[in-house]
């Protein structure tokens, strides 16, 4: 059973896991291309499906973290080698191991090493050599960044929900589950940064569940009620009363209207008649304030009524705006903003911006360590009859296999012959 267990974890513990996996992955992907034009939608219903292809994707963070236990325990085992204590397998723990039939003049060794810029610890029959910093902090980071990106990875391919809604400018925001605080402003405005033209901002005042007020802006999205908000489109909420000669009744409504940008057109067709309005914000022209902007809040529409496909009238009314003639009335009380929200139940998002840190942090740490600091050991233990050398690196293998076999010749010749260490690197 001990035996069945050692080689399950380091199967699963192995480097060539996350490979694996996403060629396998990647090999669905390219069948299911085939038939259809949706390629990866298809990929994630299939995985959220099915229990093998979940089970495979989960493979790659529970690899993660066993490779995590793995490194910490080579390191706690290579530092117990160093300082002298007995451990299982030591040759396995370093790159090279050889072994001598020789007895060594250590004094001399240990001063060689010194010499090539090698920090000792000697113990009875063992010499320790070392200099440089340990990559295992970045080995860990990596590994730990690696698990958050593949575990946010399965919760949202597995997990994730969508839901869209109305925000509207005067209501109380809506949630997947309820509704939160009153949406006190929304507001469009030039963008003074480089990347976005225009900035979103939807001012939310405090709620019964607690929330305090929020701002909510097109990016980073926020949690509220459980949920990530990621704003899509803009329109217009209005309050529509529209009479006509035939209609002694009228007809009165609230209609959104997907007509942002400037130009683009929405229409509202009236029930049981052959009236319809299309709707238009105006484009300004150039350098003009003749049109009150989306922007301001004051919005202008410019409307048409049909009635089949011709055109009765066209005609513009703010909020709050009548337009008359002809025994056609036309009134708007009420225009609002209002932005088309999907709400994200999507807990794997944290994971996937916290690996991304992580992987900075990472690369930030390696890039000095890797090329100016790396890792070099050496080991020698001395038995009567023989003596066993076993060397690591992290980096400059050059360089520390110079050093390490001329310390091999010294050992070898059993003699106080003049050793030669390389310059300092």
């Amino acid at each position: 059973m001990k035996r069945l267990f050692r080689t399950l974890f380091a199967a699963v513990s192995s480097r060539g896991v996350l490979p694996v996996v996403i060629g396998l992955f990647l090999l669905i992907y390219i069948g299911i291309a085939f038939f259809t034009d949706e390629t990866l939608i298809t990929l994630i219903a299939l995985t959220r499906r099915s229990f093998f292809l979940a089970a495979l994707l989960a493979l790659i963070p529970l690899s993660c973290l066993l490779r995590i236990i793995r490194e910490t325990t080579i390191l706690l085992k290579i530092r117990r080698v160093l300082r002298g204590k007995p451990v299982e397998a030591i040759p396995e723990l370093f790159d090279e191991a050889v072994t001598l039939h020789a007895s060594p003049f250590l004094p001399e060794l240990e001063e060689c090493l010194i010499t090539a810029g090698y920090k000792t610890r000697r113990s009875d029959n063992v010499l320790a050599a070392w200099r440089g910093v340990s990559a295992f902090p970045v080995r860990l980071l990596f590994l730990i960044a690696l698990f958050c990106l593949f575990t946010g990875i399965f919760i949202t391919t597995t997990s994730r929900t969508s839901n869209r809604r109305m925000v509207i400018e005067g209501e109380p925001m809506p949630t997947p589950d309820g509704v939160g605080g009153i949406v006190e402003r929304i507001t469009l405005a030039n963008s003074t940064g480089s990347v976005l033209v225009k900035t979103l901002a939807m001012e939310v005042g405090p709620s019964n569940s607690g929330d305090g007020r929020r701002t909510f802006g097109l990016y980073p999205p926020s949690l509220y009620g459980g949920s990530f908000v990621y704003p899509r489109y803009l329109g217009l909420s209005i309050y529509l009363k529209f009479f006509a000669p035939d209609m002694p009744t009228g007809y009165e409504t609230r209609r959104s209207l997907n007509c942002y940008p400037p130009g683009k057109e929405d229409n509202v067709a009236i029930p049981d008649s052959p009236y319809r309005i299309a709707f238009t914000i105006p484009v300004p022209e150039p350098g003009s304030e003749r049109y009150i902007s989306y922007i301001t809040g004051k919005i202008l529409l410019q409307f048409k009524v049909l009635k089949g496909k011709e055109v009765l009238f066209t005609g513009s009314a703010a909020n709050g705006g009548e337009f008359v003639r002809d025994g056609y009335r036309l009134t708007l009380p009420e225009i609002r903003r209002l932005v088309v929200t999907d709400y994200i139940g999507d807990y794997g998002v944290l994971f996937i911006w916290a690996a991304g840190l992580v992987f900075v942090v990472a690369g930030c740490i390696w890039l000095p360590i890797r090329f100016c600091f790396p890792r070099r050991e050496m080991l020698f233990t001395f038995d009567p009859d023989h003596t066993r050398a076993c060397s690591r690196t992290e980096g400059r293998a050059r360089i520390h296999a110079g050093v390490f076999h001329g310390a091999l010749d010294l050992v070898d010749s059993r003699s106080n012959e003049h050793f030669q260490a390389p310059d300092r690197q």
